[in-house]
């Protein structure tokens, strides 16, 4: 099944909730999938352990929401107790990298979604909407949601709050999503365990169902004196309980403890270290691993549990359950990370902060929230009256078999229940079996249609008009070169608008050849390649090489600064335009001619200042005009152009009077020898000037030399 969940999230625009038993695989799929996706995408989680532990960042962090309880609605609402749509919109003036990093993303991963507040998917939806510019939901952007309803659910501090507009404050109750054809796939192998008769009872522990459970066989693992000779993780439901029994057992050691610093660099919120910044550890101590083994090696996974055999300032060593051999422990580092754009436009991670420290925590007991996605051996488990909804069965699916659970208390029917909302909401959108009719129904639409969308050319013609009128309201600019520029491209862009139009309808009716089994899938390649390269080559040639060129003319002249900021927002859309055909494939096959590839950037080399000069002097204006245009004195200009002088390139006549460059001329030969400008000034007329002079004794100096 994995191989077609990939194939459907990766291939049509549907949004998924992917869910599954304890030990079904959630969290590797999703490792495989951001791995295998071309998707431009995030990973984010309600807290910031489970974003730690997905590879991302948490919700909050990523939109910039306030903790406080929304509720979806323009009544005025007490701002002390929740935000209502008017509080929360001034909370989305994002940075410019941020803008641009949400306006590209094509999919987002929300990992242990059963924490999700319903509350918090609405504020998601309505900041993707504004940034993107896009009422649909989600600002158009697909989502993927990770995780089990049945496990441990959101947290709900002000729950009558929440109640005014949310029937309950799981995810799937957002307003959002009601207007989103959710489906919920269903992972069903469970990997963790392999008793039949095990699973039974879990399975029906999962779904409150009472009438099934064999208490029986389960309350036979109530031994309510049990003394362990081997390892055993307490389980505990409050992480209180959890720290007393480990301080107790821990200082019931003989031997003296040693204390582990973490290495916090960069920005790490302290509330999602990863594990303790003072790691306490004795010999003897039991320990777990909270890591899976990084070196490829597998000697551990997150849960393994370990007793300290011997410790000192540099190093810990263990003997790792069911090993023989003692295991010199490596330091894991943790990443504290940010999404960014890179400069090809693709999402990349940045590292925030660094946490460095051993992988292992003491483990006589656990909480059930920081078991959650763990293994167990053996495990001691007092199901009493604290364990809230859905922590029956998260503490007891910890375990790999019946036989490793030691039950403090009885499990009775009264602890089983499960939230009917639950279970109708993934009734009503499972589609397990309809994967590959959701696949050939929308798979090769949607590729057609992104084909379509990267290919829309139609804005050019709007934003051309829009420089054009641009043009006319900057006195700086040579209008007769603009006019020109203007009515030359004008009609590429309607011809392009005019052939996109109708191989969009081409297209689209050879897809539909293809489905009906008329037309081989070849002839849609074909088809789409050859727009691809068409389009690049047309809009490169006609419409991008002329418009840069022109900016390349203007950039950096004075009184043309917004001008150009404009000008260069167009050139920008249409340098991304024209990489992204780059880039374009469908399905897996590339469209974009290798053969045709050149470089496509609207930066200008920085053209030197001297250039300037010379391109307006060639342009037809006098020293003073040029001095006026560009903001500088004529002394500055009569030096550029002396370095063109040196080149022998500079038409003297159009400076000076003809009297004046043969009286030089004339001095010149006479006499070439002055030492310097003071003495040629003295040797010269009084009318001549030193920038004259130094023009005039460059241009000479550069004849003499080229007829040596």
């Amino acid at each position: 099944m994995n191989h077609d969940l990939f194939d459907l999230i990766e291939n049509t625009s549907r949004s998924v909730f992917l869910t599954g038993k304890a030990g079904t695989g959630k969290t590797t799929f999703l490792n495989d999938f951001v791995k295998k996706t071309r998707k431009k995408h995030i990973v984010v989680a309600p807290t910031g352990i489970a974003a730690i532990n997905a590879g991302g960042v948490t919700i909050h962090s990523m939109f910039g929401l306030p903790l406080r309880t929304f509720l979806p609605t323009t009544d005025r609402i007490d701002s002390n107790i929740a935000n209502n749509i008017a509080d929360l919109m001034p909370h989305f003036k994002y940075r410019k990298d941020k803008l641009k990093l949400l306006r590209e993303l094509e999919i987002i991963i929300i990992d242990e979604v059963s924490m999700l507040r319903a509350d918090v998917l609405d504020m998601m939806d309505f900041s993707l909407r504004s940034v993107r510019r896009n009422q649909q939901r989600f600002g158009g952007v697909q989502m993927l949601f990770i995780g089990d309803l049945y496990q441990l659910p959101p947290v709900v501090r002000d729950e009558h709050v929440l109640k005014m507009c949310y029937n309950s404050p799981f995810f799937f109750e957002s307003h959002a999503l009601k207007e989103v054809p959710l489906i919920t796939l269903e992972l069903t192998t469970v990997y963790r365990q392999t008793d039949e008769k095990f699973l039974d009872i879990l399975n029906a522990i999962r779904n409150g169902d009472s009438r099934s459970i064999d208490f029986e066989a389960l309350n036979k693992r109530y031994i309510p004196n049990f003394q362990p000779e081997e390892s055993y993780v307490y389980l505990t439901s409050h992480n209180r309980m959890a720290d007393e029994i480990n301080q107790k057992k821990l200082a019931e050691l003989p031997g003296k403890s040693v204390i582990y610093k973490a290495e916090i660099s960069g920005n790490f919120s302290e509330n999602q270290y990863p594990n303790e910044e003072s790691l306490e550890l004795k010999p003897g101590a039991q320990v777990m691993f909270i890591r899976n083994d990084a070196s490829g090696e597998r000697r551990y996974f997150n849960g393994k549990l370990a007793e300290i055999i011997s410790l000192d300032e540099k190093e810990v060593t263990v003997l790792i359950d069911g090993d023989t051999e003692p295991y010199k422990l490596k330091k894991e580092t943790w990443d504290q990370k940010k999404y960014s754009l890179d400069a090809e436009k693709n999402i990349s991670e940045d590292i925030l902060g660094s946490f460095v420290q051993y992988p292992i925590r003491l483990a006589w007991a656990v909480t059930i929230h920081k078991s959650q996605g763990l293994t167990f051996d053996r495990l001691i488990i007092d199901a009493g009256n604290s364990f809230a909804s859905g922590q029956v069965y998260v503490a007891l699916s910890r375990c790999r078999t019946l036989e490793g659970i030691i039950l403090k208390s009885k499990i009775t029917p009264e602890a089983i229940f499960a939230d009917s909302r639950v279970a109708k909401f993934q009734d009503e959108t499972h589609a397990n079996d309809r994967i590959a009719e959701i696949l050939n129904s929308e798979k090769y639409d949607y590729n057609i249609q992104k084909i379509i969308g990267k290919l829309d050319c139609t804005w050019f013609k709007d934003s051309l008009l829009d420089w054009y009128i641009s043009t006319k309201h900057s006195k700086a600019l040579d209008k007769d070169k603009s006019n020109f520029l203007f009515e030359a491209i004008k009609p590429e862009t309607e011809k392009m608008a005019a052939v996109y139009d109708k191989f969009t309808k081409i297209l689209r009716q050879k897809t539909r050849k293809f489905l009906e089994g008329t037309e081989e899938w070849s002839e849609v390649e074909d088809k789409a390649k050859g727009a691809v390269n068409f389009f690049f080559n047309e809009t490169n040639a006609k419409i991008f090489r002329p418009l840069l060129d022109f900016y390349a003319e203007t950039k950096g002249t004075k009184g043309l600064k917004q001008y150009n900021e404009d000008f260069r927002i167009f050139l920008d859309d249409l340098e991304d335009y024209l990489n992204d055909l780059k880039h374009t494939h469908l399905l897996e096959k590339p469209l974009f001619d290798k053969s045709n590839d050149i470089a496509i950037t609207s930066r200008i080399a920085k053209v030197p200042s001297h250039i300037l000069t010379y391109q307006l002097f060639e342009s037809g204006k006098t020293i003073p005009e040029i001095a006026r245009e560009r903001g500088l004195v004529s002394e500055t200009i009569f030096g550029h152009l002396a370095k063109f002088a040196e080149q022998g390139v500079l038409d003297l006549s159009r400076i000076l009077p003809k009297e004046k460059i043969k009286i030089f001329e004339l001095e010149y030969q006479k006499s070439p020898e002055h030492e310097g400008l003071n003495d040629w000034k003295k040797a010269l007329p009084n009318d001549f000037e030193f920038n004259e002079i130094r023009l005039l004794l460059n241009h000479f100096n550069y004849k003499k030399n080229l007829n040596r």
